[in-house]
């Protein structure tokens, strides 16, 4: 395949090459042993932060039933700018990771890629930075379910269990080292660039109208992504299956974890996408949000989330409103 007269191989490591040179220094000085011996050391990091936010999503919106939400200005600049930042950190992280993981496929092959130790080829270095930042970051993305609750919005299942799920499989992929972590980081980037970017649209109300054409794309992609991650979790485990363990670095219990993440992420997903795009009855339709951005839904999906608009209050506040009945 060629681009303009050049090979794919030429332009992706032209590419790469223009991406390591722009890289910092302390990119380029990145050690990742020491964070890989951190994680390794501190397996209860994770544990504690998911003890502490399981609490939150369903201790905490039960405090809010008699306090005002969260609103204003000052509640659309912070979202706002939470979601742009985590825009473009995820866009430094595709523009890291995705080339150079693109060339290395063209190069060495899918198999070398989802097979290779992650210490042989990208450890340390820019690459190895974002992958990282990539795993660490996943803790302080919580904060996205931070503004739901203090704006009296519901917490929708597939919210809290993607980010709880997220965390610990990121956490134990990155002490074990797996090869096809390098996968999940460049395509979880490139994803979150885009939702981001999304979310920060429609939180600023004058720019909400360019976000509606894009939310159909934004599911789309996230299933799209699904799928991918499901495929490669597969193609590790047939290698090691096939080849042997020693064949391809990959943690038995981890591609077994991966591959219910992933699965579970896509049915969830598919039903959110149907539920959404496709719907039977189009009357009666509410709002709700997801990391702070008001979306269209039913009331009630097939997958058991809870919605609700901004005249109704959140879930505890439902409740609450039984109780006195």
């Amino acid at each position: 395949m060629s681009i303009y007269g050049m090979k794919f191989g030429d332009v992706g490591n032209e590419i790469v090459s223009k991406s390591l040179r722009t890289a910092l220094d302390f990119e380029k000085d990145f050690n990742g042993w020491k964070f890989i011996q951190f994680s390794q050391e501190h397996t209860e990091i994770p544990i504690f932060a998911v003890t502490a936010y399981l609490f939150f999503v369903f201790y905490f919106p039960g405090q809010m039933v008699h306090r005002s939400a969260w609103k204003g200005t000052s509640s659309m600049l912070t979202v706002a700018l939470w979601n742009l930042g985590l825009a473009a950190f995820s866009l430094c992280g595709a523009l890291r990771m995705a080339p150079f993981l693109l060339t290395k496929v063209h190069e060495e092959g899918f198999r070398w890629t989802v097979c290779t130790d992650p210490g042989d080829w990208y450890i340390n270095g820019p690459v190895g930075f974002w992958m990282m930042a990539f795993i660490f970051s996943k803790i302080p993305e919580l904060m996205d379910t931070v503004w739901l609750v203090l704006k009296k919005k519901p917490v929708i299942f597939l919210h809290w269990f993607h980010h709880l799920t997220v965390l610990l499989y990121c956490w134990h992929s990155y002490v074990n080292r797996i090869g096809p972590g390098i996968w999940f980081g460049a395509m979880n980037y490139c994803v979150h660039a885009i939702m981001y970017f999304y979310y920060f649209l429609a939180t600023v109300p004058s720019l909400r109208k360019l976000a509606r054409p894009m939310a159909q794309l934004i599911t789309t992609v996230q299933i799209l992504q699904m799928v991918v991650g499901s495929t490669v979790t597969v193609a590790s485990a047939w290698y090691v299956y096939v080849g042997g363990a020693a064949s391809c670095h990959v943690n038995s219990a981890n591609w077994k974890m991966g591959l219910a993440m992933y699965l579970s992420y896509l049915v969830l997903f598919c039903v959110l996408f149907i539920d959404k795009y496709l719907p039977k009855d189009k009357t009666g339709r509410d709002k709700a949000e997801i990391c702070g951005v008001e979306v269209n839904a039913k009331q009630v999906d097939r997958a058991g989330f809870f919605h609700t608009d901004e005249n109704k209050g959140s879930n505890a506040d439902l409740r609450s409103a039984k109780k006195r009945k």
